[in-house]
């Protein structure tokens, strides 16, 4: 999180004046950029298979059909879940000193992929959208290796001895930062 302030992109400070290092003092636009970055994109999804769980599928099938607000909802919601992969924000975990939360996670991922399918009736993520789900497809394979990449120049960046060996690694990450932005086509 620390290094996206490294960016200097933004009107802001990642975190608020006189904040902590806590959540709490996270700006909102940095937190999902940073979770973006990691390919979880978790602030898009996180909490909307749960909400489904209790709901009539009929009922929120029918609100996909007829209500634009809830059909741009869940076809957004499509949309990130394709364009997540937890496979690459694993990758992430190692720079995590505690994991304990990625299976609650990982499991709401789930839940809320087959809540998403169960409304549209589709078997696939964007299967109704077959431009959009091929351009995931081949992006991916040449967007994996800026998350390897990344992952490797945030542990050596905060593992540096000295401030030199910090900037020598400074500039490569921001380079995987900004073609992980551009990659995506978005940044949070």
């Amino acid at each position: 999180m620390e290094e996206l302030s490294l960016l200097e992109i933004g009107s802001r400070p990642v975190r608020r004046p006189g904040g902590s290092a806590d959540l709490g003092s996270l700006r909102a636009i940095p937190w999902v950029f940073a979770w973006t970055q990691n390919r979880c994109l978790l602030p898009a999804w996180y909490g909307c298979g749960a909400a489904f769980a209790d709901a009539d599928l009929g009922e929120l099938r029918r609100l996909a059909r007829d209500w634009a607000f809830f059909r741009s909802l869940v076809e957004n919601l499509e949309m990130t879940l394709a364009k997540s992969s937890l496979e690459i924000a694993d990758g992430y975990l190692e720079l995590v000193g505690d994991a304990r939360l990625w299976e609650p996670i990982r499991l709401e991922h789930e839940r809320t992929t087959a809540a998403v399918l169960e409304i549209v009736e589709s078997q696939g993520l964007l299967d109704r959208q077959p431009v959009v789900q091929r351009s995931i497809t081949l992006r991916n394979p040449y967007v994996d290796p800026l998350n390897a990449l990344q992952v490797e120049f945030l542990r050596r960046y905060r593992n540096a001895a000295d401030e030199d060996e910090r900037e020598r690694v400074r500039r490569p990450l921001l380079r995987t930062i900004a073609g992980i932005a551009a990659a995506l086509r978005n940044t949070g």
